[in-house]
């Protein structure tokens, strides 16, 4: 019997109905348990390769993430807080003129083999990450203070002189200078604990893809372009505060899959970095997925590099010009603002922001093309630059978008997109990228971390340089170095942002956004905030199991069908895990 054309277009918009939103509720919840406890695999994803595990080398957003999990320093961040509080260290002492810190190691401290951890495994670690010869740590310079810094480094001395072992619990740091940031970049993972006898068979190289270290996981398996999977470190000198069996990380998974398979229940955490624009509004407006979003301004500043030793940014004027001709609101709005238009280098989050600057960038086409002429091209550039940007659909959206308004004032761009492994070792080497796509993550809550690495003439080295744009400023260095032991906390702020001044003149960037970043979880993911210093670390997360199907959903997904509900396909959530 032929189907009448009613029941035909019923049909047609049940179908469409059932399809538009499979997932609209999360399809399974946890067991409703107040306390936590352990077991589970928690799993997430990334849109590009890993590259390291090796705490000395790691800098990058994705490889931060393993290497915060598989390592461990002497101090960390408290749970939810900037407050540095023990790790490896169980005490420490600072001495009166703020230039020597005592720290006291645990006792009964391991590597995650099993290898008891001694003050010689920080002397071993750290020469190691300072020694230039053997690793270009892009965080050397942070630890310029120490006493002996330049003398090891240069190789006139073989030991680093201001860090001493008096016994096999106790390290002592001294300093030039009383350092006002030196307990947070002790924190930070380039001075993570590693193991003299793993090194020694196997060398740098084969260490930051099977390191061995003292954090709360250990590496079980690293599969390139498809996952790296952490198990939890029994040994770990905390471990009761671990609850997940394994954390999973997924390589090189396209946004808008990452995406889906967490509607699916695939992956239980969705970071800022795994939603679309068009995911990112469906959530935003979703009422089931709400309670389990989180919203939160960043600590990210986003640009444009310029490198000032290559033609043609090697002119003031050229640059200035970039800076005019960005439409950072045109750029936000594209982004549905996802990020916040930025006129300057420091983030709203970090101390020595100023919303009123009167020398913020801006966008001023004509000022831009003033800047044009006095560069000596009133009519455009007569060569193409390029373009580096990182893989990935954000450097594309931001390489279009960009392209488009340096057009407007004669600077043609040829992008040339580049695999992270690829990017981040060609932006640090000296005289060969003309312009890139780039930002800073903020390592430790001070001015200091995003203005020193970036633009301080030390951070400059041939290969591996932080300073991407290769600027060098006798004045700022000065400045840079007297805000970094001064003791008042106004006048230190004000040095920064004399600092700032100087780069808004000069323009080595052109600054382009903030970030205001959104991540959500699945229901059963508990114990989970993001971290101000680490958002992506969830190392101390745990999963309300057993999961069980969202009854709510299929009951919510027959409601909506009303009395066509008969006729549809059966909503059916994936199974507990």
């Amino acid at each position: 019997m032929r189907a009448s054309p009613l029941l035909a277009a019923a049909l047609v918009s049940l179908g469409a109905a059932a399809c538009r939103d499979p997932y609209p509720h999360p399809t399974r919840r946890g067991a409703g348990s107040a306390v936590p406890h352990r077991g589970g695999t928690l799993r997430f994803a990334f849109d590009a390769d890993l590259t390291t595990i090796d705490p000395a080398r790691a800098s990058d957003t994705l490889a931060a993430v393993p290497t915060r999990l598989v390592h461990e320093g002497l101090v960390n961040y408290a749970p939810g807080s900037t407050e540095v509080v023990p790790a490896l260290a169980e005490r420490w002492e600072v001495s009166p003129d703020g230039r020597a810190y005592t720290f006291h190691l645990r006792p009964g401290i391991t590597f995650s083999d099993g290898t008891p951890i001694t003050s010689d495994d920080f002397r071993y670690s750290w020469e190691r990450m300072l020694n230039p010869r053997r690793i270009p740590s892009p965080g050397a310079e942070n630890y310029r203070l120490i006493v002996g810094f330049d003398a090891f480094r240069e190789g006139r001395d073989a030991h680093l002189e201001g860090l001493e072992t008096p016994d096999p619990r106790t390290v002592v740091l001294r300093l030039t200078d009383a350092d006002r940031t030196f307990l947070h970049i002790m924190a930070m993972r380039f001075v993570s604990v590693v193991p003299r006898h793993v090194l020694a068979r196997i060398g740098d190289e084969r260490f930051g893809q099977e390191p061995v270290g003292a954090g709360p996981f250990t590496l079980e398996r690293w599969e390139p372009n498809a996952r790296v999977v952490m198990r939890r470190n029994p040994r770990y000198w905390n471990a009761q505060a671990i609850y997940l069996d394994r954390i999973e990380v997924e390589l090189s998974v396209a946004r808008h899959l990452q995406f889906m398979r967490f509607l699916a229940g695939e992956i239980d955490y969705a970071h800022n970095y795994s939603l679309g624009t068009a995911d990112y509004l469906w959530l935003l407006n979703n009422r089931a997925w709400r309670p389990y979003v989180v919203r939160q301004p960043g600590t990210l500043i986003g640009g444009f590099m310029m490198n000032t030793e290559m033609p043609p940014f090697d002119n003031v004027h050229v640059r200035r010009a970039v800076t005019y001709a960005l439409d950072r609101d045109a750029i936000a709005r594209a982004r549905n603002y996802r990020i916040a238009p930025a006129w300057s280098l420091y983030p709203p989050t970090v101390p020595g922001y100023r919303a009123h600057n009167p020398l913020h960038q801006r966008f001023d086409l004509a000022a831009a093309r003033r800047e044009m002429a006095l560069a000596g091209y009133p009519n455009g550039l007569p060569e193409e630059v390029t373009l580096w940007l990182g893989e990935g659909e954000t450097g594309t959206i931001y390489g279009d978008l960009v392209q488009a308004d340096l057009r407007r004032i004669g600077i043609r761009v040829r992008q040339r997109p580049a695999a992270f492994s690829i990017y981040y070792a060609t932006l640090g080497r000296r005289r060969t990228v003309q312009l890139a796509f780039t930002g800073w993550q903020m390592d430790y809550p001070d001015p200091s971390n995003f203005i020193e690495p970036n633009f301080h003439s030390r951070a400059i080295h041939d290969e591996q340089s932080s300073n991407y744009a290769f600027y060098s400023n006798p004045a700022l260095d000065r400045t840079l170095d007297r805000a970094k032991i001064e003791p008042d906390a106004a006048a230190r702020i004000g040095l920064y942002q004399q600092a700032e001044d100087m780069l808004l003149r000069d323009a080595p960037w052109a600054y382009m956004y903030t970030s205001l970043n959104t991540f959500v979880t699945q229901p059963y993911v508990r114990g989970w905030a993001p971290h101000p210093v680490w958002p992506d670390y969830l190392g101390e997360a745990w999963l309300d199991l057993p999961l069980r199907r969202y009854v709510a959903a299929r009951e919510s997904h027959r409601r909506a069908l009303g009395g066509l509900a008969a006729f549809a396909t059966p909503f059916t959530p994936m199974g507990a895990r």
